[in-house]
């Protein structure tokens, strides 16, 4: 193969994947799991004991590393990404 090295097509398309994904924080991977729930910021704040206007800094970070534009565009690039499952979402 002329000194090359050789990646099989799943084991590239996997990295690939892993590295095109953007990294969340754990914060932000907590917050994200409770809007793919369904959950307000009130109530997002309430689980974590943070407050709901502090609730929206993560909300605001996870939207632009995932360059959408609300939270349904998030909850589905995360069940997209395997972020989030919907057995999660729905037991």
């Amino acid at each position: 193969m002329s000194g090359q090295k050789y990646l099989p097509s799943d084991v590239s398309r996997n990295l690939v994947q892993r590295l095109s994904k953007p990294s969340l924080t754990i914060r932000e991977q907590e917050v994200l799991t409770r809007i793919a729930e369904g959950k307000s910021n009130q109530e997002i704040g309430k689980h974590l004991f943070i407050t709901e206007g502090t609730v929206k800094s993560p909300i605001n970070r996870i939207l632009a590393k995932l360059e959408v534009n609300d939270r349904t565009q998030a909850v589905l690039v995360a069940l997209r990404s395997g972020w989030v499952s919907e057995q999660m979402l729905y037991g």
